[in-house]
């Protein structure tokens, strides 16, 4: 069965049930300028990758199984994606715990248990890799994968991975970018906690010449129990939101703050950070990265 390849469907299909208006799809590229995320041919502009991945198609035709064109390589199938930064980086833990863990360790690499049950067919889940599977002979054999152990990274119009040095303009080129480790294949993975995900909160950032303004959100803020701390390396959170959840986090900041021209609110729907730069430098990340 046949898997359409245009942007933002990416379903199977069966060649006698395709009409005309079986694809809802996007004709244009994707767009991502200044924290914002959506396709060219039409208005929608949202900040998580995730919520890039669930506009729906702006124009209706029928399914294709066409290669992408050497111009328009953008493939549907970009859920291995999700965690963009400057998305949720690792589930969340006690500040100094994590700051911590970010200086001594690396993050683990996830595997297929052994034994596992890996279905025809099924795609690579590693950052960088389509490859499929097709037995445990020819596909599960060490150094096969070559493969982007961090996060994807777009920034100010640079786009690259959080793991290595290269960084390019064009979303296709970001796509041929060369993974930077090798290893086995990921074809079904480790199930995550989803107890330690639901305290996590997504944040993102944009800039100015003088500031750095930051996105922490989180729904129903306690503004009692919640702080924020300002240092000029390092800032952190504490949250507590929702029904009795929390949040906790620290981040080694990009450059120098002025903690005492920065400043928080909490709001609705999010905890919204000021942060006032010592220099006037562009920052390409949020947060440093010692490894790099």
């Amino acid at each position: 069965m046949p898997r359409c390849t245009r942007n933002a469907c990416g379903q199977d299909y069966e060649e006698a049930a395709n009409d005309p208006i079986s694809c809802q799809y996007h004709p244009g590229k994707p767009e991502f300028h200044e924290g914002l995320k959506g396709w060219t041919c039409c208005k929608p502009r949202v900040h998580s990758f995730d919520e890039f991945m669930d506009i729906r198609g702006c124009k209706l035709g029928p399914h294709s199984s066409e290669p992408k064109h050497k111009e328009d390589p953008f493939k549907a199938d970009l859920t291995k994606y999700d965690d963009v930064l400057p998305e949720p980086q690792a589930a969340a833990a006690p500040s100094t715990q994590r700051l911590a863990a970010a200086a001594s360790a690396p993050e683990p690499i996830d595997e297929d248990p052994e034994g596992v049950e890996i279905p025809a067919g099924a795609k690579c889940k590693r950052n960088g890799c389509d490859a499929a599977y097709v037995s445990g002979e020819e596909s599960c054999q060490d150094e096969q994968c070559q493969f982007h152990p961090g996060k994807a990274l777009f920034h100010e119009g640079n786009k690259g991975w959080t793991c290595c040095k290269p960084r390019v303009t064009e979303f296709d080129e970001f796509l041929r970018i060369a993974g930077c480790k090798t290893g086995r294949h990921l074809f079904v993975g480790t199930q995550p906690d989803t107890k330690v995900q639901a305290d996590k909160c997504r944040h993102d950032y944009y800039q100015s010449g003088s500031s750095v303004i930051m996105s922490i959100y989180a729904k129903k803020i306690d503004r009692e129990s919640s702080w924020v701390k300002f240092s000029p390396e390092m800032l952190l959170v504490h949250l507590v939101y929702g029904d009795g959840k929390t949040y906790d986090d620290g981040f080694k900041l990009f450059s120098e703050i002025d903690p005492s021209r920065s400043s928080c609110e909490f709001l609705s729907t999010k905890a919204e950070l000021s942060l006032a730069k010592k220099s006037m430098a562009s920052w390409p990340a949020l947060e440093r990265n010692d490894d790099n």
